[in-house]
């Protein structure tokens, strides 16, 4: 926390963990080699820098580029999701059509059944009434 409170260290961390973010660990580290800072802040290796990450990082704090990576991913989830919904949604309505068919032509099939059977019988109930 000593360090932390100087102002150089304060705008070194700043600068490298902006670096990590938006370009990597690595990015950074040859960042700091060139840094104005390095000389200022004497003392002090990137590793030092590396363990606040860790510890922020811990802390449930994420790079940019991660943040940014996961937030891609999941638009091409919600882009995917929609549509294998579509997919579902379309394959339902067919299975439903598909059924209503069936239950309608089962429908018409029993009611000419039944229509021939009534005539049946009542031929037969004439047929007795005439002899």
């Amino acid at each position: 926390m000593g360090l932390y409170s100087s102002p150089t260290f304060k705008n070194a961390f700043s600068e490298f963990f902006l670096k990590m973010q938006e370009d990597g660990l690595d990015a950074a580290k040859k960042s700091w080699e060139v840094s104005l800072y390095k000389s200022a802040v004497k003392g002090t290796s990137t590793d030092l820098f590396e363990k606040m990450i860790d510890f922020y990082s811990e802390l449930g704090f994420v790079s940019k580029k991660k943040h940014e990576a996961v937030l891609k991913e999941n638009e091409e989830l919600k882009k995917e999701n929609a549509f294998l919904r579509g997919i579902v949604q379309n394959m339902n309505l067919r299975v439903f059509e598909d059924g209503s068919k069936n239950i309608q032509e089962t429908w018409k099939d029993t009611v000419d059944k039944q229509m021939e059977i009534s005539k049946d019988i009542a031929k037969n109930f004439f047929d007795l009434f005439k002899k």
